[in-house]
């Protein structure tokens, strides 16, 4: 079932299509050491809009369609009409689905630690629910943000991302674990929420599990205020961070194109190099991935919180100097320039992180550079999303 409505395009009527989407995935993991060009899943129902970018590119919205295959580090983007379902099925049978609400931007991936499939939602921006059968000793899920990271083994449980850098874990049933950059934990079951906001340490309050829908909107609806308040200097902040983490961004990318041959040649299950050929490869192209995945984590937590305060400023909200000769409507406008080719600089980024966990496995496997709660980046050089200086 569709739904559609026309626009007039040079005097042209077309339908653009809305879209509710359902993704059914199914993962398969017969060595584990390999994904890519393998289905994770397919989109069943759609309505709303919904962007996906895979391997550098954004793809046609008219491909995206029910049947349409979903892979690891797709990033997936919804609009404000935009609703995702996510059924995800574990190795060992146990299902996942996900619920993701408008306005929200993530991307999952799937890797093999210890001999453990673990599944990890990353988290930009946005609201998502989840519903976890229980798992088996041999599969987890993950879920993480740019401040805290969620592990679960089974339960139904919500998480909210606010402008203003904000979480708040609601959980149905059974036992989430939170934990901050700190390493402090606090759990989030029936009865008790967990909230990490800008500020503050992360901590868990008494909710009635009958009043977790009205606690959530009165949540998001305090830090909206919140952001709004301080609305003027969350901008200059995180303006100011992008202008900085940026070049660094760009110098970052520039050596990963150097190595993107490589990458492409050995990080293919169908390579046919042997071992000691991949082993040097992924000593070759080691040194620029861990660059990128130094620099990665901090400038995209940053570019999506711009992302979703770009949708303040243009309401009015915000409006600032960022710097000496610098408004924050000549800085949004100069961001949305940018926009679609530093969505396709991401998205080729997580592409060459694809290869590279293929080639990390062929080479004989280990633990990944990829692989850490809050991406490996220095703790201190990760912003907090707190009310930056005026100064």
């Amino acid at each position: 079932m569709f739904l559609h409505h026309c626009v007039i395009f040079n005097g042209m009527k077309v339908f653009k299509r809305k879209f509710l989407v359902f993704f059914v995935v199914a993962l398969f993991f017969p060595v584990f050491s390999a994904f890519t060009g393998e289905v994770s899943g397919t989109i069943s129902y759609i309505e709303g809009t919904v962007d996906v970018y895979r391997n550098g590119e954004l793809l046609d919205w008219s491909l995206v369609d029910i049947g349409f295959p979903v892979e690891m580090y797709d990033a997936i983007e919804t609009g404000d009409d935009g609703l995702v379902s996510l059924d995800l099925t574990m190795p060992s049978r146990s299902g996942v689905t996900v619920t993701v609400q408008p306005n929200t931007s993530f991307y999952f991936e799937v890797n093999r630690k210890g001999g453990k499939n673990r599944a990890v939602f990353n988290m930009m921006a946005g609201s998502m629910a989840y519903k976890v059968q229980k798992l088996t000793s041999s599969d987890s899920l993950d879920v993480r943000t740019a401040s805290a990271a969620m592990g679960v083994r089974g339960t139904e449980f919500n998480v909210v991302y606010s402008p203003d850098g904000g979480i708040l874990v609601l959980c149905n049933e059974g036992k989430v674990a939170v934990e901050d950059k700190k390493g402090i934990q606090r759990y989030a079951e029936p009865g008790s929420v967990v909230e990490k906001v800008p500020e503050k340490e992360i901590a868990a309050f008494s909710v009635d599990p009958a009043d977790l829908s009205m606690y959530k909107s009165y949540w998001v609806s305090s830090r909206d205020k919140v952001f709004k308040a301080g609305a003027d200097t969350f901008i200059k902040g995180f303006a100011r961070q992008y202008l900085t983490f940026k070049p660094r961004f760009d110098a970052a990318y520039s050596d990963m194109q150097k190595i993107k041959a490589v990458l492409e040649k050995y990080g293919s299950d169908k390579s046919p190099a042997q071992l000691g050929q991949l082993i040097q490869a992924k000593a070759e192209v080691s040194p620029a991935v861990v660059r990128m995945r130094s620099v990665l984590p901090v400038f995209e937590m940053v570019y999506y919180r711009l992302k979703v305060l770009e949708k303040y400023h243009d309401e009015g909200v915000g409006m600032v100097v960022i710097q000496s000769g610098l408004t924050s409507k000549q800085f949004f406008t100069a961001f949305k320039n940018r926009k679609a080719s530093m969505e396709r600089r991401l998205s080729d980024v997580r592409y060459m992180f694809k290869l590279y966990n293929v080639l990390n496995n062929a080479a004989g496997g280990g633990p990944s550079i990829l692989d850490a709660p809050f991406g490996g980046a220095p703790a201190g050089n990760i912003p907090t999303g707190s009310i930056p200086s005026k100064n």
